[in-house]
C-alpha cells in the first residue's frame, strides 16, 4: 500500500484575494498541499486541484465567498473551499448547493487527514487472491480444521485498529470540535465508517 503524495499550490494572487489566515496562505502558496492517494487512489476521494482563471465563489445563499481549493470524490459530487477570512474549510454539495464545515483550518484537515491514512495503512489487510487447485485447496481447508493454519486478521488486531480509531476521533474531538459538533459532520461520518469496517 503506498501514500505517494504530490504537492498542489494555488495562485497566490487569487489566494491573496481571499485574504486567508498566514498559516493557510504559507501551505496553499509555498509549501503546497500533498496530494494522499492509498494504493494509487485519492484517500477518501480528497483531490486537490489548482484550477488556473479560477475565481473566489459564494455560497447558494450568498452568506459565505470560499476560495475552491479542491473536490471530493469527482469535480460533480462536492466541492472543496475556504472561507474568505476565516480559513474555515467547507465543503459544498454540487447538486444540492448545500454546505457544512469540515475543518475550522486547512492545516487540521490535512493533519487528521494524514492520520486516517496512517491508521488505514498500518491496520487494513491486503487482499492476496489466491488460485490453487482443487486438491491443493481440500489440503488448505484440512489443514484449517486441524488448526494449523490460522486466520491472519486476529481478534488483537481489530482491538489495535478500534484502540487507533477511538485515538483519532478524540484527537479530532480536541484539536477541532467543530469537526465532530455532531454525528452528521463529514469527520462524524467517516470515523464512525472507519469504526464499522466500511473504509
Amino acid at each position: 500500500m503506498e501514500n505517494t503524495s504530490r504537492l498542489v499550490r494555488y495562485d497566490s494572487v487569487l489566494v491573496e484575494k481571499a485574504g486567508l489566515p498566514e498559516e493557510a496562505q504559507e501551505l496553499l502558496i509555498r509549501s503546497g498541499l500533498p496530494q494522499f492517494t492509498l494504493d494509487g487512489e485519492p484517500v477518501l476521494g480528497i483531490r486537490f486541484n489548482s484550477v488556473q482563471d479560477c475565481e473566489l465563489i459564494r455560497t447558494s445563499d450568498d452568506s459565505k465567498t470560499l476560495l475552491p481549493i479542491g473536490y471530493e470524490w469527482d469535480e460533480n459530487t462536492a466541492a472543496l473551499g475556504l472561507e474568505s477570512g476565516t480559513g474555515l474549510l467547507y465543503r459544498v454539495d454540487v447538486q444540492t448547493e448545500e454546505y457544512a464545515v469540515m475543518n475550522s483550518s486547512l492545516h487540521l484537515f490535512l493533519t487528521f487527514l494524514s492520520r486516517y491514512t496512517a491508521i488505514v495503512k498500518q491496520h487494513s489487510i491486503p487482499d492476496e487472491p489466491s488460485v490453487m487447485t482443487l486438491e491443493q485447496a481440500r489440503a488448505k481447508l484440512e489443514a484449517f480444521r486441524r488448526g494449523e493454519i490460522k486466520p491472519r486478521f486476529q481478534v488483537n488486531e481489530q482491538l489495535k485498529k478500534d484502540e487507533a480509531v477511538k485515538q483519532l476521533r478524540l484527537f479530532c474531538t480536541e484539536k477541532d470540535p467543530v469537526s465532530m459538533l455532531d454525528e452528521e459532520t463529514w469527520w462524524s461520518v467517516v470515523l464512525e465508517q472507519l469504526e464499522d469496517d466500511l473504509l
